[in-house]
C-alpha cells in the first residue's frame, strides 16, 4: 500500500505510521519535525514543511511524491487543538490560526494532489465528535473540526472516484492530551476534567497501542457513504 499521512512526527500520525511501516506498506510523512525512529525505516519518506505555508507546499510536495502515482489512503491528521477558553475570550485571529491548520492547510493539498494526477482511493480527515456538539472550551478547536467535517462532504461529491471519511479516532494519548492534561481550571470546562481522568488508563491507549484499531475503522469506513462522518468507537 502507498499512504500518506501528514503530523507524523509524534501522536496519531507517528503511531499510524509505525503501524502501516510494520505491514510493509510504502508510507510518505508530512510535518514541521522529523520522527528519528521513522527514518530509520527504508519504507518511509519524509518532507520536513509548515502546511500552512501553502506557497512551500505547492513548490516541495510534488518533487517530495513524485515517485507514486497512486495513494491508497491519505491521512489528513495534522491539527492543533488551540486555545481552551469559552469562545468570548479567545481572539478571532488565534481561531483563524487554527481553521488555517485544521481546515485550510488539508484543502490546499487535497487540491494539488488531483492537480497533480494522483489516483486516490481513500481520504480520511481526522475528526473528533466535538465536531458535533462542543463543550465550553472547545469552541475554536469544535468550529474547525466542523468545517473539516463539511470539507469532507464537498470534496466526495466533487471527486467521486475517492472516498472520503471525516473520521474521529476516540481516546488517544497524545501531545494535544497533554496539552489538556496541564489545564488546571477544570470547574471551567467540565469535558477537560473527564479527559484528564482517562489518560494514563486502557480508556486512553497511547498513538502505537490504538494504530490497529484505527486502521481497522478507517478500513470499516469504506462500507459508510462517501463524506460521511464516522467515530471509531461506532462503526
Amino acid at each position: 500500500m502507498h499512504i500518506l499521512i501528514t503530523g507524523t512526527s509524534s501522536g496519531i500520525g507517528h503511531g499510524l505510521a509505525q503501524e502501516f511501516l510494520a505491514r510493509d506498506a510504502k508510507v510518505w510523512g508530512i510535518s514541521r519535525r522529523e520522527a528519528v525512529d521513522l527514518l530509520q525505516h527504508p519504507n518511509y519518506h519524509h518532507l520536513s514543511l509548515d502546511l500552512t505555508n501553502h506557497d512551500g507546499v505547492r513548490r516541495l510536495v510534488p518533487d517530495f511524491l513524485m515517485d507514486s502515482n497512486r495513494f491508497d489512503l491519505v491521512i489528513l491528521n495534522a491539527g492543533v487543538l488551540g486555545p481552551i477558553k469559552w469562545m468570548s475570550e479567545v481572539d478571532a485571529d488565534a481561531i483563524k490560526q487554527v481553521m488555517e491548520i485544521n481546515v485550510w492547510a488539508n484543502k490546499v493539498l487535497l487540491d494539488l494532489l488531483y492537480e497533480l494526477g494522483k489516483d486516490i482511493r481513500q481520504v480520511i480527515g481526522m475528526s473528533t465528535q466535538a465536531s458535533l456538539r462542543s463543550t465550553p472550551g472547545w469552541g475554536a478547536y469544535a468550529i474547525s473540526k466542523a468545517a473539516l467535517n463539511m470539507l469532507m462532504n464537498v470534496y466526495a461529491q466533487e471527486h467521486l472516484n475517492t472516498h472520503f471519511s471525516a473520521f474521529a479516532p476516540g481516546l488517544v494519548d497524545s501531545d494535544i492530551q497533554e496539552t489538556i492534561f496541564n489545564i488546571q481550571e477544570t470547574d471551567k470546562y467540565p469535558t477537560v476534567k473527564k479527559l484528564q481522568e482517562a489518560r494514563y488508563t486502557e480508556a486512553m491507549p497511547d498513538s502505537r497501542a490504538a494504530a490497529s484499531k484505527l486502521i481497522l475503522g478507517m478500513e470499516k469506513a469504506l462500507q459508510y457513504d462517501s463524506g460521511s462522518f464516522n467515530d471509531v468507537r461506532e462503526i
